[in-house]
């Protein structure tokens, strides 16, 4: 592209030289030709008065004037024969047209002559001649023509060092953004076009990083759902396995129908769960009134038997006058899932939910009787698996981003005595201190 640009300035500067350049030579050649017969002719004229009545009995002999020595300057009689000085002996035609009482100048072989008659009227007693070489004025306009070649040439340097820093200049930001391309396509998301001060190549940059950052998102949240999926579900395919494993069990009562109900609402719940994950890693979130009674309704009925069945209760309080929420209900209901699902791994006691006004924000706590957090430990960082990881498992981690995605936020609102988790939902006015 560089060698292209390049290409373009210089052709472009040394046409428009030429385009100057060649009326201007050919001007200049006609001008000293011009001048040189306009010379001639002045010669002739001095010569013409200095011409007897009588050419070929003179009182006084005739004398030329000097002239350099490719100048031929000649006196014709009216029979056009040389009477005195140089050139044919017998007149051209230039002096035949002079015999009937005219100026004349013109070419004749290679010399440019010119002619002048002496006499007025119809009585021409003689013809002054006046011829120098026809290459005189040639030579002149070389070297006119070679002084003008130097700023010519001046005037193509110009252009191609014009032309080699317009094409860096051009060709610096496309090719930056073919190598952020190429590193694009080898699989580095994190490369970024950076701007380069030309508006279309900059326009092309912005564009080529929103989708590089559109394209990186999207990737992570299809890394982040396989993480939350693989998650949510590995819990509820272990709750399903303790069911049927309890029903296999030794002194297990006999009829095994209890058992496969409670699996067959497992798997139901694993489904509910995979469709909510499946909804939640669209592009966009979903901006809808949020029934935040229902939702607590729809937790109560899936917690409240496990909670129970290790005998902690589970209070729902809703207060009055919440204020308008917006959200998905499928997020919710993940949220909720994760937090309750924490409160019974890692806590003890009655686990409490509240709905509450919170200075125009619904905001919903989740807390427990259990162990405060450690200090200093980031709850809600995902676990990587590595063995000095402080990360506390990707439950955490999914109800937080959930809740980020949806405009919310989800926070630890108390740590002592008792852990407490507050989700502040989109919607109010505007967000409370924590």
């Amino acid at each position: 592209m560089r060698r292209r640009i390049l290409r373009a300035v210089v052709v472009a500067v040394v046409c428009a030289v030429v385009l100057f350049s060649v009326p201007l030579a050919v001007a200049t050649l006609r001008l000293y030709r011009q001048d040189e017969v306009r010379e001639l002719q002045q010669l002739a004229d001095r010569v013409a008065v200095t011409v007897p009545a009588d050419v070929h009995h003179p009182r006084d002999p005739m004398e030329l004037p000097r002239v350099e020595s490719d100048t031929w300057v000649g006196v014709y009689d009216e029979r056009a024969r040389l009477v005195i000085g140089a050139g044919p002996a017998s007149g051209d035609s230039a002096v035949r047209e002079s015999l009937a009482g005219r100026d004349t100048s013109r070419r004749t072989g290679d010399r440019l002559v010119a002619a002048v008659p002496v006499g007025s009227g119809e009585r021409v007693r003689a013809v002054v001649r006046a011829s120098s070489p026809a290459d005189g004025p040639l030579r002149r306009a070389a070297l006119t023509w070679a002084g003008m070649l130097a700023p010519a040439a001046v005037a193509v340097g110009v252009g191609a060092v014009l032309g080699i820093r317009s094409s860096r200049r051009l060709a610096r930001p496309l090719e930056e953004l073919a190598a952020t391309a190429g590193r694009l396509e080898t699989g580095d998301l994190g490369a970024r076009a950076s701007p380069s001060g030309l508006p279309e190549a900059d326009a092309v940059a912005v564009a080529l990083n929103r989708a590089a950052a559109r394209i990186e998102e999207l990737l992570r949240r299809e890394r982040a759902f396989s993480a939350d999926a693989s998650h949510q579900l590995r819990t509820a395919l272990t709750r399903v396995r303790l069911e049927l494993e309890s029903a296999q069990a030794s002194g297990a009562p006999a009829d095994p129908h209890t058992a496969m109900r409670a699996a067959l609402e497992s798997l139901a719940r694993m489904e509910t769960t995979l469709d909510d994950l499946l909804g939640l890693a669209r592009d966009l979130p979903e901006q809808a009134p949020l029934d935040v009674v229902a939702l607590l309704d729809g937790a109560e009925r899936r917690w409240h038997g496990e909670l129970a069945a290790v005998g902690r209760p589970l209070r729902i309080t809703v207060e009055e006058g919440l204020p308008e929420a917006v959200g998905s209900a499928r997020a919710g209901r993940q949220i909720l899932d994760v937090l309750l699902a924490n409160a019974l791994a890692h806590g003890s006691g009655t686990v409490t939910v509240t709905a509450r006004d919170a200075a125009g924000v619904l905001a919903v706590d989740v807390e427990d009787e259990g162990p405060r957090p450690p200090e200093g430990a980031d709850i809600f960082a995902r676990r990587t698996g590595d063995a000095g990881s402080s990360g506390h498992g990707i439950g955490l981690a999914l109800a937080r981003s959930l809740a980020e995605a949806e405009g919310g936020r989800l926070i630890v609102s108390r740590r002592t005595p008792h852990p407490r988790f507050t989700w502040l939902v989109a919607g109010g006015e505007k967000e409370p201190a924590p």
